[in-house]
């Protein structure tokens, strides 16, 4: 036996039965590389960080580029002078000037200049009135509300069509060159949302939005394939879990950055749209010093020698032909299935199963109402009755708590398995938003008024025990989906058109209905998000398998056979790579 091969007979001690043939990638013990860890750094700070950082970028900063919508509007009909930015800036500034020295005052323009003038003047109009009106204007139109929710989910729209190519891009141009070259489509998002207020034009924030949710699209199946494909079998779940870890940093970088103290200024914001082009220009450095997937080397384009090269980098083994014979398994299979048409995938039974259950996954993330919490938590907080100054920071709490609870998923998904790591979570999601439902409803008991504060309270509390539950649940579930996906993409790429379409579908009613779900709603809006969590409970008890210590192939058996005759299907699959190797 070759260095750092384990032999297959395991002896019983008593304690769970290991097994036999059990693929040696399963058994060797796991050598952190230095290629392997560089690879994934770069993969997820320059894809998985960004999709976060695009999902909570305009959260924060909602208010100030909101009053620049209507500020854009109003110049253009006359009712604002053109020079109105360069008057609101030195108004402002004087303002603030004039607190440091604790004093007051009340400036009045005229409307053919920008400089502010005494009280009094019978020829200009109040600043401070102007800009309290736009204000009111920017919350409450329906106009601007409308402009802000294309805003917001033209970025989930994009999203889909980038995940709709993005099945056919990672085959075409591999995983590795095709995470480099989709860093030009956030270069050029990064131009169009630093120019709108030079531009005078909110329309080139909505570009860059679309631009950023069509490099998100491409981006999340490109990182979750690399990352799947790179990663040792006993380790491919806590590999996994970094793409989400890095998805929630990215989140609450984005809220750290979008604050008032920082970008989410008037003046500042534009600069929480540019940021994105520092993780792309990382990413474009540094990532064609990476390998290649071995596995699309091998499966995609048949170059043998080149993936075993890269296992070899990759592993820090000398011998890596269990892999190589794993990889040849799969290729054989894939090669002697038929090709489904998008019609027939639909209609085949051999496939109804995993498409059912990774559509349903899909649907049970997006309508679990982590996406309202993310992009409108500031307007529920507010709608919970949180004190307004607050909000920006509560709003980090909740991201921070997002990542912090990602950290310890990482070791629980390997020890528990991830199908635990759904259930058990989802109870607690589910149980926050009743809890929140019935305190969120007492703050309109007039006869409660007083303890109005301890209610917010209350909310705050559980809104971030769903956030704890999600992170440990529902955002882990993604890997499973991917592994099932991807094995059943061989037999059908149009697979891809139903996961992405079914995903980005239901992201785009979330964005595109929450906000306005949530005035008529008010404390009933979790109700569905509740159903939701129910169902999904029901649906992941009966339907969803283990994944754990498995390749693509005994997945996607293990869906059609709901999850039974797990260790036969082990057992199988090392006798034939014993087979082989004899």
């Amino acid at each position: 036996m070759f260095k750092g091969q384990i032999k297959h007979e395991v002896e019983d001690h008593g304690g769970p039965k290991i097994p036999k043939n059990l693929p040696n990638s399963v058994m060797r013990e796991i050598n952190y590389t230095f290629t392997l860890l560089f690879s994934v750094a770069i993969c997820v700070i320059g894809n998985s960080f960004l999709y976060g950082y695009n999902i909570g970028v305009v959260n924060n900063p909602a208010g100030v580029i909101r009053v620049f919508y209507v500020e854009t509007i109003m110049i253009r009909k006359g009712l604002l002078p053109e020079n109105w930015f360069e008057i609101k800036d030195q108004y402002l500034e004087m303002m603030e000037n004039m607190k440091m020295q604790n004093l007051t005052v009340n400036l009045t323009v005229i409307s053919d200049t920008s400089n502010a003038t005494a009280p009094g003047n019978a020829s200009g109009f109040n600043i401070s009135e102007t800009m309290a009106t736009i204000k009111y204007v920017s919350e409450n139109d329906d106009k601007v509300e409308l402009l802000w929710s294309v805003t917001v989910a033209i970025f989930v729209l994009f999203g889909m069509i980038g995940a709709f190519a993005s099945g056919k891009f990672a085959d075409y141009f591999g995983r590795k060159k095709g995470m480099i070259i989709i860093t030009v489509i956030m270069f050029l998002a990064a131009i169009c949302g630093g120019i709108p207020i030079v531009a005078r034009s909110f329309e080139v924030i909505i570009v860059h939005r679309a631009l950023v949710g069509l490099h998100c699209g491409l981006n999340v199946s490109l990182a979750s394939l690399y990352l799947a494909e790179i990663s040792p079998k006993k380790i491919r779940g806590a590999i996994g879990t970094c793409h989400q870890l890095f998805i929630t940093i990215g989140i609450l970088w984005s809220n750290i950055m979008g604050v008032s103290k920082l970008a989410g200024t008037h003046k500042q914001w534009p600069w929480v749209f540019i940021f994105n082009a520092f993780p792309a220009l990382i990413c474009l450095v540094a990532m064609p010093f990476c390998p290649e997937s071995p596995r699309y080397l091998l499966i995609n384009r048949g170059d043998e020698e080149t993936a075993r090269h890269g296992l070899k980098s990759l592993r820090g083994y000398l011998d890596v032909e269990d892999e190589i014979d794993e990889m040849k398994v799969e290729a054989r299979k894939s090669q002697s299935v038929k090709q489904f048409s998008l019609k027939e995938l639909l209609t085949s039974p051999e496939l109804r199963v995993p498409i059912i259950i990774a559509c349903c996954l899909q649907i049970a993330q997006q309508f679990s109402g982590i996406n309202a919490v993310m992009s409108y938590s500031s307007f529920m907080y507010e709608n919970a009755g949180v004190d307004l100054k607050l909000i920006e920071w509560i709003v980090c709490l909740t991201s921070l708590i997002n990542m912090l609870t990602t950290l310890p998923a990482v070791p629980m998904i390997e020890k528990l398995g991830r199908r635990m790591l759904l259930l058990f979570p989802m109870v607690l999601m589910a149980v926050s938003f009743v809890i929140l439902t019935i305190f969120h409803n007492l703050q309109y008991d007039e006869g409660l008024q007083g303890s109005r504060h301890i209610f917010a309270i209350i909310g705050i509390v559980a809104m971030h025990t769903y956030v704890i539950g999600f992170a440990v649940g529902l955002e882990s579930h993604e890997g499973i989906c991917i592994f099932a996906i991807h094995w059943s993409a061989c037999v059908s790429p149009n697979l891809y058109i139903v996961f992405s379409v079914t995903e980005n579908h239901e992201g785009i009613c979330i964005f595109a209905i929450h906000w306005s779900a949530c005035k008529a709603m008010r404390g009933f809006v979790y109700l569905p998000f509740i159903g939701v969590l129910v169902l999904a409970l029901v649906f992941i008890w009966f339907m969803v398998p283990e994944t754990k210590n498995k390749t693509f192939d005994q997945i996607a058996a293990s869906i059609h056979k709901g999850g039974r005759n797990q260790d036969n299907m082990l057992n199988h699959e090392g006798e034939e790579l014993q087979s082989m190797k004899a």
